[in-house]
């Protein structure tokens, strides 16, 4: 076994941010492609996380919960050596990234100043569960990549046994609205426990990488408003208005990690069109279908 591993999490299940429910993954095959194809060259192992922890006390857990379990295992069985990259399924790497884990020291991730009003906003849902712990929107960062080594197992059994403690309360509070799901939680644990955090430079999790002014804007937050009645919105028409605009697809040259995190309705669709652009970097990569 390799001691770098870039760790995914594609476990079947719903995520709920507020009243929608998300549980669409058919994206998740173009992030497995660039992904799988950048360890090959990097001497990393690839792990996809296509199931929960056996555990059933994660069993009420969602997915995005449930894959520091199986990480905390896998960094148990890969030894003290081990790196682990945990990386979201909505982040696609660009083939010449340089070795993210020569860039890490510890517990390293982004930061995301990308809306600094929802950090707030999302800080302030969860401030009553970690009394005394102050988290400011300028040491916030993204979870959608992050590199650690197997001495930050000790805060992952502590971040995890404190969230299985206070599940019901962190559960209604994720239910409440729009305020993430274990990303705020983990930046509060961070700071309370006191785990130092390496920060690596943006482009490696370049969060909201897909423009979506105007128009494209209220196409997706209409679709996310229908959670009752769902509307049926073409993706044609989408991509139409979508993928023609001289700016759609600069984030390929801005960063080396593209991370659609506010494209969720037709996430599969501006990731299908993303690797139909860019495929010819990747020789030999499969995109394995459904």
């Amino acid at each position: 076994m390799k001691r770098k591993v870039v760790v995914m999490a594609v476990i079947p299940g719903g995520i709920r941010r507020g009243p929608p429910m998300r549980s669409d993954l058919s994206y998740a095959k173009y992030s497995r492609a660039t992904w799988d194809w950048w360890c090959q060259r990097h001497d990393a192992d690839f792990v996809a996380i296509e199931a929960g922890p056996p555990d059933p006390a994660y069993a009420r857990m969602m997915p995005t919960m449930q894959r520091w379990a199986v990480l905390d295992r896998l960094l148990e069985e890969r030894g003290e050596d081990a790196q682990v990259a945990l990386v979201d399924a909505d982040t696609m790497i660009r083939w010449d990234t340089p070795d993210i884990f020569e860039q890490a020291r510890g517990f390293s991730a982004v930061a995301d100043a990308s809306s600094p009003s929802w950090v707030l906003k999302s800080t302030k849902a969860f401030q009553h569960l970690y009394p005394g712990t102050s988290l400011h929107w300028w040491d916030y960062f993204n979870s959608g990549v992050i590199v650690l080594s197997a001495a930050q197992r000790p805060f992952i059994r502590t971040f995890l046994d404190h969230s299985m403690t206070i599940w019901p309360k962190l559960e209604a509070v994720i239910t409440s609205g729009n305020v993430g799901t274990e990303q705020t939680p983990l930046n509060f644990m961070v700071r309370r426990e006191k785990e130092p955090v390496h920060f690596l430079p943006r482009p490696f999790n370049f969060v909201n990488c897909f423009p979506l002014p105007g128009e494209l804007a209220q196409i997706e937050q209409s679709a996310l408003a229908h959670t009752e009645h769902p509307v049926r919105l073409d993706p044609a028409l989408f991509a139409a208005k979508a993928f023609g605009r001289p700016i759609a697809f600069e984030f390929v040259e801005l960063a080396y990690i593209w991370h659609f995190t506010n494209v969720v309705t037709f996430r599969s669709p501006v990731m299908g069109e993303t690797w139909r652009r860019v495929q010819s970097h990747y020789p030999g990569a499969v995109v394995r279908e459904e």
